[in-house]
């Protein structure tokens, strides 16, 4: 770029690169939805994993097209149902924004577009430069005062009449239409989402309903009796059960060890009885749910489903005539101090097989050592009144002492992070909170790097025989500068959320579902920040820096960069609704890694968790729409294409992550709705934006007065995210007491999911209590094969 600052821009044929971009992302997305209407019925273990276990899960023709028109009926008590709270709010949030973007469409269709094409004949604002609006009017008034004895110098940066006044009216009025509109789906959302939350949980009575951790439990109550005691006597209900939380690391480390001897036993005897029949042993497995149904919990697998597998699954308690008459020879193993040099060799089979035996009575002998208590305590009271009063109650006159949150569900609790203490979770926390600020900057680079191949003058000047090449060809021309970017666009934005999941692991978090909400927020943090603001605003971040440093041009900037790019932005929606969106029906990449993990899959365990479905993760599925949708409210006045595909992209995305979370996907995370004031936050963000680069755009054309009429739209918003967190953020963490009165006299037969995901679960450390496992063997015939173990 000429310019430094100067925002990328697109310098192809814009139709040929919509039109090639359509064809590309309508190729992609065509053969990956006929693909998946093909396959749905042939690989139902991996495209309908839940319906073979989930009874009463609407069913589906298994005709090519047949399964469309059931998927559009299955309404939201039966998605509440069969795939929970949160599956709800998610699919609420796509069913809201399809219904603001059509009000969106048609005012800009209708009142917006129409305007703008009598003033400026050009029907979408988009890719031209600033007061470009009246390039008409400018021409005339040009050619007439070049006529004139001393002719008025007017170019494309100079207002030239008041009729142009009138049409930037437009601006100002629908920017307090389009705020008021999304102002009122937003509360209306709310109220939904709260209603529907208070009725779920008030009518139900699962044990994590009834459950509270306290943390910062003084040393004197750090005994069952003790706190039991304690908490009675604070008049907020009577205690079920008490869970002090230990220094188990001893334990837990057995476990894990114990884990990895399993599986080498079960290699072993693999090695020694041949895979083909393991194969087939695993292909008869069916799917269980990995949400354990009942306690104890199984160990040497990821899910406990083992339990619910009867006979199906291979198990040790006696021997087997016979086994030495196959006439193979046993695997052998060296034994040794390095396992390389010296030692001697024995048999694999009865040595991991001891190993194993010895490691059982290490972890027998540490179940019944006494642990030192830590400061956290899980109390399950007598009813959910009781919990819900302790929850938001302050129990203890000294800070930092018996401060009572609701609990996690008893799956969802990451045990082994339990015995942390506070200041470990706290500096783990600031250690990851570094990382990815210092992840931030880093990833400037593969940013810019994108935004370099918008321009193609750009392009010219790094690499001069490219250049030419898309001169000479606008197919190329299309391709590099229109389709490679938004490509690569995506790439990162798929790429870069696996490691924030990593790092959110990493921090200490007490739950699956509180390191989920952590993936969100990280998550959107970079998309929005690296993948929009700083490619939008800046292109690189000195840019960024000096817009900071003079912050009154950042509004008109923003504005001018967001007109610049605004085919970009066209061009990634298209990918990523029409194009990206069907390939997550197909699940391509659980299928893309199954060849590589099925080579390194030899015991029955390994083949049987090939076929477990995917686990859905709202940290990958979140952010990105949030994105879309404040991309479309700051072109909501510039660009009908916008809201067009983004209206495309969202009713894509509705139907097939409905499809996904209720019959191809599991989500065992538990936080009952509390996605919800994240996206309400942001989206309230995105209309700040919004609101800003409104007032930049009429800043850049010089109509101060009107901008400043904006003045009160950031006000409104703010006052409603206020609103918000004083009055309805509450009701999405806590059950109002009133909810659960209400709902105990009008309780259902039928157990909730909650309910019976959670029947018969306690809040106990499963390396305590869970037995210990034996091996999966099968042998080449594909059946169960029991062997001498303890």
């Amino acid at each position: 770029m000429d310019d430094p600052t100067t925002p990328p821009a697109y310098s192809s044929s814009h139709p040929k690169v919509l039109t090639t971009q359509l064809v590309i992302a309508g190729s992609l997305g065509g053969f990956a939805f006929l693909a998946f209407c093909i396959l749905r019925t042939q690989w139902a273990g991996l495209y309908a994993a839940r319906a073979a276990h989930h009874t009463g899960l609407p069913p589906l023709p298994k005709s090519f097209f047949g399964w469309i028109p059931p998927l559009y009926r299955i309404t939201e008590a039966q998605v509440l149902e069969h795939a929970g709270l949160d599956a709800v709010v998610f699919l609420g949030f796509f069913s809201m924004t399809i219904k603001l973007l059509v009000v969106y469409l048609f005012c800009s269709v209708t009142v917006i577009s129409p305007i703008r094409l009598h003033y400026t004949g050009r029907y979408d604002q988009e890719s031209v430069g600033v007061n470009m609006l009246m390039t008409p009017h400018r021409k005339l008034i040009q050619i007439i005062d070049n006529f004139a004895p001393n002719p008025t110098i007017v170019d494309d940066n100079t207002p030239v009449d008041r009729e142009f006044d009138t049409y930037l009216w437009s601006y100002v009025v629908f920017a307090y239409i389009f705020t008021c509109i999304a102002g009122y789906f937003l509360l209306r959302q709310t109220h939904h989402v709260v209603r529907l939350r208070q009725s779920y949980l008030g009518n139900q009575s699962s044990i994590t309903d009834r459950t509270i951790r306290l943390s910062g439990v003084p040393v004197e109550l750090r005994s069952e009796d003790a706190l039991k005691e304690h908490i009675e006597s604070l008049g907020i209900g009577h205690v079920q059960s008490i869970t002090i939380c230990r220094h188990w690391r001893e334990l837990d480390l057995l476990m894990g060890r114990r884990r990895k001897m399993l599986n080498k036993v079960e290699r072993a005897w693999t090695e020694y009885l041949g895979n083909e029949g393991v194969k087939r042993s695993a292909r008869s497995i069916p799917y269980v749910n990995s949400v354990p149904q009942s306690p104890p919990i199984l160990l040497g697998t990821d899910d406990s489903s083992a339990s619910l597998l009867g006979s199906q699954i291979p198990t040790l308690p006696s021997i087997i005539h016979g086994t030495e008459s196959l006439g193979r020879r046993r695997p052998v193993v060296r034994v040794s101090f390095f396992k390389c040099f010296g030692g001697r060799f024995v048999d694999k089979i009865d040595y991991y097989t001891a190993q194993l035996e010895k490691i059982d009575q290490q972890v027998k002998l540490a179940r019944h050592k006494e642990y030192k208590p830590t400061s956290l305590a899980f109390v399950t009271m007598d009813s959910v009144a009781s919990a819900q009063m302790a929850a938001q109650a302050v129990l203890d006159p000294v800070a930092y002492q018996l401060i009572a949150t609701n609990a996690p569900a008893p799956h969802d609790v990451i045990w082994t992070n339990l015995y942390k203490s506070r200041l470990e979770r706290l500096l783990r926390g600031w250690v990851i909170t570094a990382i990815i600020a210092v992840l931030s900057v880093a990833l400037v680079a593969p940013v810019t790097s994108v935004a370099a191949l918008l321009n193609k003058e750009t392009i010219s000047k790094v690499w001069p025989a490219l250049g030419r090449a898309l001169d000479n060809s606008k197919l190329l021309d299309a391709l590099v500068t229109g389709f490679l970017p938004t490509l690569l666009f995506t790439l990162l934005n798929v790429l870069v959320p696996f490691m924030y999941n990593g790092l959110s692991n990493l921090q200490g978090y007490i739950s699956h579902g509180d390191v989920e909400l952590s993936v969100v927020g990280k998550n959107f943090f970079y998309i929005f920040f690296n993948l929009f603001l700083l490619f939008t605003v800046a292109g690189t971040l000195s840019n960024f820096i000096k817009y900071l440093q003079d912050t009154t041009k950042m509004a008109s900037k923003l504005a001018i960069s967001l007109q610049s790019l605004s085919h970009f932005y066209i061009n990634l929606i298209i990918l990523q609704g029409i194009g990206m969106i069907p390939f997550r029906l197909l699940e391509f990449g659980v299928v893309f890694k199954y060849p590589f993990i099925k080579c390194f899959s030899k015991t029955p365990r390994d083949y049987h968790n090939l076929y477990k479905p995917p686990n859905f993760n709202y940290g990958f599925f979140l952010p990105q729409p949030i994105l879309i949708l404040i991309i479309c409210l700051l072109y909501s006045c510039m660009s009908t294409k916008i809201l067009s595909f983004g209206l495309v992209y969202f009713v894509l995305g509705y139907f097939t992550f409905k499809y996904q979370l209720m019959y191809s996907m599991s989500h065992t995370q538990h936080s009952t709705g509390k996605s919800w004031p994240m996206i309400f936050f942001r989206v309230c963000f995105g209309l700040l934006i919004f609101q800003f680069t409104t007032a930049g755009t009429l800043v850049a054309n010089n109509a101060y007065f009107l901008s400043g009429l904006l003045a009160p739209l950031p006000i409104a918003t703010i006052i409603l995210m206020y609103n918000f967190y004083d009055h309805y953020l509450p009701l999405s963490h806590f059950i109002a007491l009133r909810a659960i009165k209400k709902n105990q006299h009008h309780r259902m037969g039928s157990l909730t999911l909650d309910e019976e995901r959670e029947r018969n679960q306690v809040y106990v450390n499963p390396n305590l209590v869970c037995p210990l496992e034996d091996p999966w063997i099968a042998d080449e015939a594909g059946r169960p094969i029991n062997v001498h173990y303890s």
